[in-house]
């Protein structure tokens, strides 16, 4: 059987070195002929495409002035495939991926395959160490769950999961188009997207037998601890009022998220209902400060938000 037409779509900004392991990872460690990666630069400070032209030339390389964010900067090299090579399939991946196994992207395509219902596929994604970080969860009224338990190699329905590496079928982008960029600069618009294409009538699913190494990158890390807090009540607001019901989206944007402004968990894996497992941020003026403003914003772009729901 002929091989479908795979554009892999990697992002970076100024991650110079997990660029270069995860470009060396996904051309060494993949069992798969007819794809192609197209890289989109995000406004590095050293033009990682410089890099990338002389180790990997055939790789496609696409250069931002700036850091345009997650969206914008993969909706750009989606475009750029869409043009060139008319993908029947599309990988969006972070640049700090580790492949641990060779017919990764033959086993996301035959789970995509399976059910023509099947729209956008996910692996399991874990830590350096081994340790489980990803295999998607579900929104339960106001909340997003995690699934911590699996049978091993269970393909799981699900409703959201991390996009550091999502199989998009090419008719999912054509019905409903590419990231949101309303969640730029970064934040669930991965899980937006899923959801949206659920709404669309396609299934989302994670295949866990198929693991892959996330580093976490360290880009998000560079913007400010106020920006990241704002860029998280901004986003969440949005995407509350987007997906929940009135009662739901109501009582996570105006209870619980003054209460993460306020509080920290100390372990991310434990029960809300675990009252020890708070503690009180020092920053939490500042916090309730950048919750209001996200509130202003919000509602600037209501319209907007609403628009996709």
């Amino acid at each position: 059987m002929k091989e479908k037409k795979v554009a892999i779509v990697i992002l970076t900004c100024n991650q110079k070195k997990m660029l270069e392991e995860t470009l060396e990872s996904v051309l060494s460690e993949t069992n798969y002929k007819n794809y192609k990666i197209y890289l989109v630069d995000n406004g590095s400070e050293d033009n990682h495409g410089k890099m990338v032209l002389k180790k990997f030339p055939k790789v496609d390389v696409t250069r931002n002035d700036e850091n345009l964010g997650f969206s914008k900067g993969n909706n750009i090299g989606i475009k750029k495939a869409k043009k060139d090579f008319s993908p029947e399939y599309f990988v969006l991946m972070n640049d700090d991926m580790e492949i641990l196994d060779k017919n990764w992207l033959k086993k996301m395509i035959k789970v995509a395959e399976t059910d023509k219902k099947t729209g956008v596929v996910g692996c399991q994604q874990v830590y350096p160490n081994g340790e489980l970080q990803d295999i998607g969860g579900y929104l339960h009224g106001w909340e997003l769950t995690k699934i911590l338990k699996f049978k091993k190699g269970e393909v799981l329905d699900v409703d959201q999961f991390m996009g550091s590496c999502m199989l998009i079928k090419k008719e999912v982008m054509d019905n409903i188009g590419g990231l949101d960029e309303i969640f730029t600069p970064f934040l669930l618009e991965d899980s937006d997207y899923c959801l949206r294409a659920k709404k669309a009538g396609y299934l989302i699913k994670v295949a866990t037998g198929i693991k892959m190494i996330h580093k976490k990158s360290k880009t998000v890390d560079a913007f400010s601890n106020n920006k990241k807090m704002f860029t998280r009540f901004k986003n969440d607001i949005f995407f509350s009022l987007r997906h929940m019901g009135l009662k739901n989206s109501m009582f996570r944007i105006f209870i619980y998220l003054p209460l993460v402004a306020v509080f920290r968990k100390k372990k991310d894996q434990e029960k809300l209902t675990n009252l020890k497992n708070f503690r009180f941020r020092r920053e939490a003026i500042m916090n309730l400060f950048l919750l209001f403003r996200a509130y202003g914003v919000s509602l600037t772009k209501l319209k907007e938000i609403l628009r996709k729901r």
